[in-house]
């Protein structure tokens, strides 16, 4: 039983992991059910997606990014109390609270996917139903080293913690092939394109990057695909600019139509400025199209090492749009150097972030979660 907050057609990072474990494990032959909200893309109700039962719940409101809903609880403790494995997803203030009503269960595995950062006063309230629910836990999944060796919430729980970097699909041979689509084809005008993909929201720093955009190459231009609650005010600072034909908000793009711009962007920029980016999906997404990746150096999280320096692209200070655009340039009028650094994001998919290695080594993890077996994983 995997609990999330969405899953898909509603996209994220979080929402892409949840669909290919659960969706892996139901080819292998286990029963399998997501818990989750109805999203931007989906409806309330259940449906059978892909061998996986999906049960999604309607959202009563959002507070701090966190979807609330009373029957989503219901769900959580009913399923839980059924469940061989629960999988929780995190961090989920409600699938948390979800997991602590349904009562113990002795293979309870948390997927650490973020600290709760930048939240305030909710932060605090959150940190005893944290640390319940993590003493609670057989496992706790991290999705680098860097960010578990950082986390001060999985200090407590060191001897708990394994690290399994997140593995994602490779795309599919014949969308090399899918066209662009035709009004954004001719808003692109054959220029070079610097991609971005992600939540329109404050860390993802995205305005760090329309403010770069001035100091790009002439010939590019940047697209950013995505949604969220800062559409608004990314379109009025790109009018503010003056880089309406420079910078395009493109909005939420279906899969062929992202998978056309991963085929022909130079670069995929993610300006994200704080460890609410814990480990970056899309970076890896991009590696396996072979596409180089402009990031920060966010310290603390798992970003500078899953896009490693000089290797699959180039990590710059946070908060920093001339040292962004720098980097960004680079890519744009080095040919050698953009042609290397695609290489190198390529080997890294391969090495690290293939789907198959991540089910596998998932399958383990799973596997250790035997009622006799020491789950204590050390870091």
């Amino acid at each position: 039983m995997h609990i999330g907050k969405y899953y898909e057609p509603d996209t994220g990072g979080i929402e892409s992991v949840t669909r290919t474990l659960a969706t892996g494990a139901a080819d292998a032959g286990c029963r399998v059910s997501v818990v989750c909200f109805a999203g931007h893309g989906s409806c309330q109700g259940v449906e059978v997606r892909n061998g996986v039962t999906v049960y999604r719940e309607t959202v009563m409101a959002t507070v701090a990014s966190q979807p609330v809903g009373l029957a989503y609880l219901q769900r959580c403790r009913m399923l839980v109390r059924e469940a061989d494995i629960v999988h929780l997803h995190a961090p989920n203030l409600l699938g948390m609270l979800g997991v602590c009503l349904g009562g113990s269960h002795r293979r309870l595995l948390v997927h650490w996917h973020s600290d709760i950062v930048g939240k305030g006063l909710l932060g605090h309230l959150v940190r005893p139903l944290e640390r319940l629910v993590l003493r609670s836990a057989a496992i706790i999944v991290a999705t680098s080293r860097p960010y578990a060796e950082a986390s001060p919430t999985l200090a407590a729980h060191r001897r708990k913690v394994v690290v399994v970097p997140i593995g994602i699909a490779p795309p599919p041979a014949e969308s090399a092939q899918v066209p662009l689509p035709v009004a954004l084809s001719g808003r692109i005008r054959g220029r070079r394109i610097v991609l971005a993909v992600g939540r329109l929201v404050p860390y993802k720093g995205l305005d760090v990057l329309i403010r770069a955009a001035h100091r790009l190459p002439s010939d590019s231009v940047v697209i950013i695909v995505g949604h969220g609650p800062l559409a608004h005010a990314l379109q009025s600072l790109i009018v503010t600019e003056r880089l309406e034909d420079r910078v395009i908000l493109a909005g939420v793009l279906g899969k062929s139509d992202l998978h056309a711009l991963f085929h022909r962007a130079t670069l995929l920029c993610a300006p994200s400025r704080s460890r609410a980016e814990a480990f970056g999906v899309v970076l890896a997404e991009a590696m396996a199209y072979g596409v180089p990746v402009v990031a920060t150096d966010i310290p603390g999280s798992g970003v500078p090492w899953v896009n490693q320096h000089d290797i699959s692209g180039i990590n710059v200070s946070v908060d920093d749009p001339e040292a962004l655009a720098q980097a960004c340039s680079a890519l744009l009028t080095s040919h050698a150097l953009q042609q290397r650094l695609s290489a190198g994001a390529r080997r890294r998919y391969l090495d690290e972030f293939d789907e198959r290695r991540f089910l596998q080594r998932m399958q383990d993890v799973y596997a250790s979660l035997q009622p006799d077996q020491d789950t204590s994983v050390p870091l």
